[in-house]
C-alpha cells in the first residue's frame, strides 16, 4: 500500500545525545552519559562517486556511476560546561586535586611591582610577607600588597604587589599563610589523540516522527570556536566521523535508526 502524504511527518526536532567513551588503554566502556543539552545536532555523510565513461564514439558520455567511499558524520553543538564537556573539547583527562590543609612558612618569592606572585597553594589565609634580607619588616595587607577576594586572589593563591606601597623592585620576600582543605577538578588538556566511543540519539520531538540513532562507532574531535568571554551563551562544538564495526554488526556495520510511530 502507497504511503500517504501527511503533515504528521513534519518534524521540529529536538532530542538528547548520549555518548559511551571508550578507554584507549583498556578498550572498556564506561556507560552512556547524558552530554547535557544540545541546540545542535545533525547527522551528515559524505559521498565520494566513481564514475566511468564511454569512448566508443562521437562525445565521451558517462554510462555508469557507482558510490565508492562513503563518509558518514556528525555535528553537535553542547552549552553545558561542566568538566566532562571540557575535558571532551580540549582532549584531556580529568584529575582530581586534594589539597590537605596546612601552612606554608616564609616561602622565598622575588617581588614585581604591580604584579601578582602565585602561592604554591589555593585557597589561602592569614598571609604574612616579611623582608628576607632583614627577616624583620613585616609588610601591610592594603598598603604593600593585596590578596583580593574580589578577583578571588585569595581562592587560586595570588598575591598582588603594590607599587604605591614599601616593597621595592626585585626583593626578595618570605611569604607566610594558612591554606584550607580543599578538593578541586584538574583539566589536563591535550593528553588524549583519539575520543573513540558509542554514540546514542534519543529524539524528543514536539511535532513529527520519534527516532533513536545508534553509532557504534564514532571518533569525535573538537569544532570551531568557544567563547570564553561573550555576550551570549558559550557553547562546545563538535565533529564526529562515523567508523565501520562489520566484526560485532555485520548487517548494519555503521548505524542504526529506529522509528518509533
Amino acid at each position: 500500500m502507497a504511503n500517504t502524504p501527511s503533515t504528521d511527518n513534519y518534524t521540529l526536532g529536538k532530542g538528547v545525545v548520549y555518548f559511551d567513551k571508550k578507554d584507549q588503554a583498556t578498550g572498556l566502556y564506561r556507560g552512556e552519559r547524558d552530554l547535557g543539552n544540545a541546540p545542535e545536532f545533525s547527522f551528515n555523510i559524505a559521498l565520494e562517486k566513481l564514475e566511468h565513461f564511454s569512448s566508443r564514439g562521437g562525445l565521451k558520455s558517462k554510462d555508469k556511476e557507482i558510490i565508492s567511499q562513503i563518509t558518514p558524520g556528525i555535528t553537535f553543538t553542547l552549552d553545558e560546561i561542566n568538566k566532562e564537556n571540557i575535558a571532551m573539547l580540549s582532549l584531556a583527562d580529568i584529575a582530581e586535586v586534594v589539597q590537605v590543609a596546612g601552612s606554608a612558612v616564609d616561602a622565598p618569592h622575588k617581588a614585581h611591582l604591580d604584579r601578582r606572585i602565585n602561592l604554591d597553594h589555593r585557597d589561602v589565609t592569614s598571609v604574612i610577607i616579611t623582608d628576607a634580607a632583614t627577616g624583620m619588616e613585616t609588610y601591610v595587607n592594603g598598603t604593600d600588597y593585596v590578596v583580593d577576594a574580589t578577583l578571588k586572589d585569595d581562592k587560586i593563591g595570588r598575591v598582588l604587589i603594590l607599587s604605591t606601597g614599601s616593597i621595592t623592585e626585585d626583593e626578595n620576600l618570605l611569604i607566610s599563610y594558612d591554606y584550607a582543605d580543599i578538593t578541586y577538578t584538574e583539566i589536563q588538556a591535550f593528553k588524549q589523540t583519539v575520543i573513540e566511543g558509542r554514540l546514542r540519539f534519543v529524539s524528543d520531538n514536539p511535532v513529527g516522527t520519534q527516532q533513536e540513532l545508534e553509532i557504534w562507532r564514532v571518533s569525535i574531535t573538537p569544532s570551531g570556536d568557544t567563547a570564553m568571554i561573550g555576550d551570549d551563551w558559550s557553547t562546545l562544538g563538535f565533529v564526529g566521523e562515523i567508523l565501520k564495526d562489520a566484526t560485532l554488526h555485520p548487517n548494519s556495520p555503521y548505524m542504526n535508526i529506529s522509528i518509533v510511530d
